[in-house]
């Protein structure tokens, strides 16, 4: 297959000492050269690498421009090998000049990610796939051109019918097609916008979390041993979130040599904050279970997927009569709510434990609890 290069054309150097950056190949012993509308100084390019020099926005999307410019040579020369054509120089230039909007969007998008990859954290990173993973599980041959505001309204709701996906998580996955898609747009792969049209969903506003007395219910069934060895295993690692307060991503990572002193200590993925957790009776004991003896490493081992670990928390919920839609998110929320109600609204100390970097974060429990105000306030009405 013909080499791709990208060149600099230093004989055409302009006043600001800037030039044009040309796509270089050969077919059937004829230059093709391709201009890529970008234009650097010698300083600013890097021919062994044939990229630009620097970690700017600018400069990513040029070097994405460059990926993707290479990316569809090489895509117009595969397929002509394996159907057997034979490419002429302008049968090439007409293939490539067929319209962008006809580039594969989950490959486009996935180029794009992995150009930004070094300034996303892990967790972005995962989140990102996951949705670009069920993307081409739905559409795997979609079109930029494909994607207009009728087509984004239907998988919105392919992602709420097949995966029971609430309106939070599908603005999510919506959200990675909206950066990949304006990601195209800013490198002149597709003019037209579809999200001036389609509006996002607003994320769900309810918190669940569980009372009290379903949390206690939930610990008697874990006590009782009664249930199958998984469901026991999702449920033990459900109780330690609900007693410890910590995110299912924070949690996973825990170390045993952050259990000190009857506390742990750990810095939460999202926020970098570091946190401390005083250790109740009940999350002490589970540490104990997990450790097992260890005194380094992983404290838990062999947990199933965030996505395995909610469809089975709600089987376990439904045993004792808890119809929520229960997750692994509703054991932080049932931390914080029993927390706030047990601790007379101590919204400072609460967003601490929770590791929010701003107590107005926190400030959702205090409207999760308006309803026990306003019953408490209530018990004056019989006075007048």
């Amino acid at each position: 297959m013909a080499k791709v290069t990208i060149k600099r054309r230093n004989e055409s150097e302009r006043a600001d000492g800037r030039a044009a950056l040309y796509a270089v190949l050969n077919i059937e012993r004829t230059k093709i050269r391709l201009p890529l509308d970008i234009a650097v100084t010698s300083a600013e390019w890097d021919p062994a690498t044939e990229r630009i020099k620097g970690r700017g926005q600018e400069v990513k999307d040029k070097n994405l421009i460059i990926s993707n410019t290479k990316a569809k040579i090489s895509d117009i020369l595969v397929r002509a090998r394996l159907t057997g054509e034979t490419l002429t120089k302008e049968g090439f230039i007409a293939l490539y000049r067929r319209p962008a909007e006809t580039m594969n969007f989950v490959d486009y998008a996935r180029r794009h990610l992995d150009e930004l990859k070094t300034a996303f954290q892990p967790q972005t990173m995962r989140h990102h796939k996951a949705a670009l993973k069920k993307l081409e599980a739905y559409a795997a041959n979609l079109q930029i051109s494909d994607i207009t505001p009728e087509w984004l309204q239907t998988y919105a709701a392919h992602l709420r019918n097949h995966y029971d996906n609430n309106p939070g998580t599908i603005r999510k996955n919506m959200c990675v097609i909206r950066m990949h898609y304006y990601a195209a747009m800013r490198a002149g792969k597709v003019k037209t916008n579809p999200f001036e049209v389609y509006k996002l969903p607003a994320a769900d506003p309810a918190v669940i979390f569980l009372t009290e007395e379903e949390l206690n219910s939930l610990a008697a069934l874990y006590g009782s041993d009664t249930l199958p060895d998984n469901e026991q295993e999702v449920l033990r690692f459900f109780l330690f979130m609900a007693f410890t307060g910590m995110h299912i991503s924070d949690a996973k990572g825990l170390q045993i040599e952050q259990i000190m002193g009857g506390e742990i200590h750990y810095r939460r993925i999202k926020t970098h904050t570091r946190v401390t957790i005083p250790l109740s009776k009940p999350a002490a004991k589970l540490v104990e279970h997990y450790r097992a003896g260890r005194g380094r490493g992983n404290l838990f081992r062999n947990l199933p997927t965030d996505q395995a670990f909610n469809r089975v928390i709600k089987r376990v919920c439904k045993r004792v009569g808890i119809s929520k839609p229960v997750s692994a998110k509703a054991a932080r929320h049932t931390f914080a709510t029993i927390y706030y109600k047990l601790n007379s609204g101590d919204l400072g100390t609460l967003s601490k434990l929770l590791g929010h970097t701003s107590v107005n974060t926190t400030m959702i429990y205090a409207h999760i609890m308006k309803d026990n105000r306003v019953a408490g306030v209530s018990a004056f009405d019989r006075f007048m």
